[in-house]
């Protein structure tokens, strides 16, 4: 049972961080109330059930607005079809997302270690004074960068 629960929070931050990527710049929901589905297999759609299962999902909208559920739906078709190229402003989202996450557990690193040493000193660190300048400049490139 724990392993199952371990999957599914490994996995579920996996999606998460893939939708953070996709979404980049247009993540105005909160991903810890979003709902996420998935449906695969050929591109049939009646055959497979795709057909119903988007009727499925415009009665779930309905019923979200109506209740005024502040719920968000993420859904995956994973269907194989032919394509030409690749969704190049997706890929963009994700070299972002993972630019920022690189900033952030480096900024994180020097964080931890700072305030390890001042707890072994037996001192309570000032947190306006853990993040020095240099810390300030790496967050403040990496959010220009992505502009």
């Amino acid at each position: 049972m724990h392993e199952f629960q371990n999957l599914h929070s490994t996995n579920k931050t996996r999606i998460q961080e893939f939708v953070r990527g996709h979404f980049y710049g247009h993540l105005d929901f909160s991903l810890n109330k979003t709902l996420f589905f998935f449906i695969a297999g050929r591109y049939e759609f009646s055959n497979k059930g795709a057909d119903i299962f988007l009727e499925s999902l415009s009665r779930l909208n309905y019923l979200l607005r109506v209740h005024r559920n502040d719920m968000t739906v993420v859904v995956f078709f994973i269907m194989p079809a032919k394509t030409n190229n690749f969704n190049v402003e997706s890929l963009k989202g994700q070299a972002v997302r993972k630019q920022l996450w690189d900033t952030a557990h480096a900024v994180k690193e020097k964080f931890g270690k700072k305030l390890y040493e001042s707890l072994l000193t037996g001192q309570i660190p000032d947190m306006n004074t853990i993040l020095d300048r240099d810390d300030l400049t790496i967050m403040k490139r990496a959010i220009y960068a992505t502009q």
